[in-house]
């Protein structure tokens, strides 16, 4: 293999937000449920080996559950984001638990199919200050979080 390719997984948190805010007793899925998730990602990687690369996925960056909630429910009325948390079972946490389960779906996959996995999600958990790591959306890396994942990056070239 000549080349590496870096594979950076996307969340699972992409929902219809309004919907949900519109009917929180209803069934909503995700714009990608775990099990598309999954073969999306072995897929990506099967295709890339296919070209003569090796490919190396990204853990997921940590989320900050409530900055993320608020900018989800962003432009809702106060009954529209009491539904999404109704949804939600009650509290924010949930959206961390959700994307945790994605998460480890990447690291799962990089152990079935023999792939290094560039973890940025513990050192984002063993900092104490890890808010800062995050943009005011609570999900984007900020420059402090990107140069974290540069330092990850840089320590797997060692």
């Amino acid at each position: 293999m000549d080349k590496t390719v870096i594979i950076q997984p996307e969340s699972g948190l992409k929902y219809d937000w309004k919907a949900i805010a519109a009917n929180p007793g209803g069934v909503h899925k995700p714009q990608m449920d775990l099990v598309a998730y999954k073969a999306f990602y072995v897929n990506t990687i099967a295709q890339a080996r296919a070209r003569g690369e090796e490919p190396i996925l990204v853990s997921l960056p940590i989320i900050d559950t409530d900055r993320c909630f608020a900018h989800i429910t962003r432009g809702m009325t106060m009954q529209e984001r009491k539904n999404v948390l109704f949804w939600l079972g009650g509290s924010t946490e949930r959206l961390g638990n959700l994307h945790t389960l994605y998460n480890l779906a990447l690291f799962r996959i990089a152990a079935q199919h023999c792939v290094h996995i560039v973890d940025v999600t513990s050192p984002m958990l063993e900092d104490p200050h890890y808010e800062q790591l995050l943009e005011p959306d609570g999900v984007t890396l900020s420059e402090a979080g990107q140069a974290l994942v540069s330092c990850r990056f840089s320590a797997l070239a060692c």
